[in-house]
């Protein structure tokens, strides 16, 4: 923030839109208002009931109210001593209210200079706030990213297990399959052995029909024998041609036999040794499919706990991970509400600063009004105190006119100097900104002093 020095600190480029009253309580005097002329003419006029002015260079003091001076002779030697010593009275109370209320100022500076160091500490205890906020976000992005990362190596490390009861599951429907078609085998040997049962059982029963049968055989046999027997003796048939009849029937029906019994034999041994071989060989494979299908079971049991226990971590991670953006995002909302309410802080503290350091300058300028009031005092004070002297004594006064002249413009410079280097202060910029609007103001009292 920038404040133009011509219009600051020049009491000869301002023009005063409003008037500025100052008034004693100890004086009985009204107050006098001081006034000044269009921007174009940078002076000063002062107007008194009298028909002398005093011109100071191109800067004249001016007064809208006259100053109501009772005697107007001051620079004519006809007023009386007792009303100058009043009207000196009442300068000097009015000097006294100057001084007062410079002091004052000055005491409101220094008050607006310890609030303004306060501001000042409370905006770095703010900015250190928000470094501490900035550090908490830090880490707790570092510590969503840290989630991130794991919950990336959850869903890989998903993803295989996946894949894993992916190749179980086609493993499993391979086995199920070998084991239908080995359920299909069993329940086709089944058959076959119920099949193999019924042909047993009927080679049984024509096994058993053919013994019948070779009794009834043998047993008609024995019976035509005896008739034969009976009806040779009867007959008396030839004992040899008999036995060799009997040797032929019974050699015909031992052969018949002996065929018989050993094709049924041989039937039902190659049927049984068929049965037994087969149903060896099913009963090696049932087992073998057995004990493969019970392994598969108990490793599709293991990964099927693996999976639940991978299940039941990646939900509690889920949880965490909801848990952690939910904090997350109620943080960085509090954060964003406490930056915006400290931001509108600062600029609230900003326009109080800029409000205060206006205030200064324009304390500044009251107290170079003040100044320049109180110079213009001190000059019609010592041209008073000429008058009351006399002609006699122009040229001793003289002398003296010139010191105080000579130490008022010394305090006017000063003051420019001072005020320079506080709007310097003010503004953050070098002393030697200001340095040519305070030399043009030191060469304006310089000429106005002369």
């Amino acid at each position: 923030m920038s404040y133009p020095i011509d219009t600051i600190g020049s009491p000869y480029r301002r023009v005063m839109e409003t008037r500025t009253s100052y008034s004693s309580p100890s004086s009985g005097f009204r107050s006098q208002t001081w006034s000044r002329a269009s921007p174009s003419s940078s002076s000063y006029k002062r107007t008194f009931n009298v028909p002398v002015a005093r011109a100071y260079g191109s800067t004249v003091l001016s007064s809208t109210d006259s100053l109501d001076f009772t005697q107007t002779s001051i620079l004519n030697g006809d007023y009386k001593r007792s009303n100058e010593k009043e009207q000196l009275q009442g300068l000097n109370d009015r000097f006294a209210g100057y001084i007062d209320k410079v002091h004052f100022l000055e005491q409101q500076n220094k008050q607006i200079d310890a609030e303004i160091q306060a501001l000042r500490q409370k905006q770095v205890s703010q900015s250190q706030l928000g470094e501490l906020y900035d550090q908490e976000l830090q880490e707790l992005r570092s510590m969503l990213e840290q989630i991130h990362h794991e919950k990336a190596q959850i869903q890989l490390d998903t993803d295989y297990i996946e894949e894993d009861i992916q190749r179980l599951r086609d493993r499993f429907d391979e086995e199920a399959r070998i084991r239908e078609e080995t359920e299909a085998i069993v329940r086709a040997l089944k058959k076959d052995m119920g099949d193999s049962a019924l042909v047993k059982a009927e080679m049984e029963k024509k096994v058993q029909s053919l013994q019948d049968e070779i009794a009834f055989i043998r047993n008609n046999h024995q019976e035509e024998m005896s008739d034969l027997l009976a009806q040779v003796q009867a007959s008396q048939i030839t004992v040899e041609k008999r036995d060799y009849q009997k040797a032929d029937i019974t050699e015909a029906l031992r052969e018949i036999r002996s065929q018989l019994e050993g094709h049924s034999t041989q039937n039902l041994q190659q049927v049984e040794d068929w049965f037994v071989c087969r149903y060896a060989k099913l009963s090696e494979a049932a087992e073998q499919n057995k004990s493969a299908i019970k392994s598969a079971r108990d490793e599709i049991a293991d990964y099927r706990r693996q999976l639940q226990s991978k299940t039941i971590e990646l939900e509690s991670v889920r949880g965490t991970k909801e848990s952690l953006e939910r904090q997350l995002h109620d943080i960085e909302d509090r954060h964003n509400n406490d930056a915006a309410s400290l931001q509108e802080t600062i600029h609230q503290m900003e326009n109080e600063l800029k409000s205060t350091k206006w205030e200064m300058a324009r304390h500044l300028r009251e107290y170079q009004d003040l100044l320049n009031v109180k110079m213009a005092l001190d000059i019609e004070i010592a041209e008073g105190e000429k008058g009351e002297e006399g002609e006699g004594e122009e040229e001793g006064e003289g002398e003296e006119e010139m010191m105080v002249k000579i130490k008022l413009l010394a305090l006017n410079m000063l003051f420019t100097v001072v005020s320079c280097v506080y709007l310097s202060a003010f503004e953050n910029k070098p002393v030697s900104v200001h340095t040519h609007s305070c030399m043009h103001r030191i060469d304006l009292n310089l000429i106005t002093y002369r």
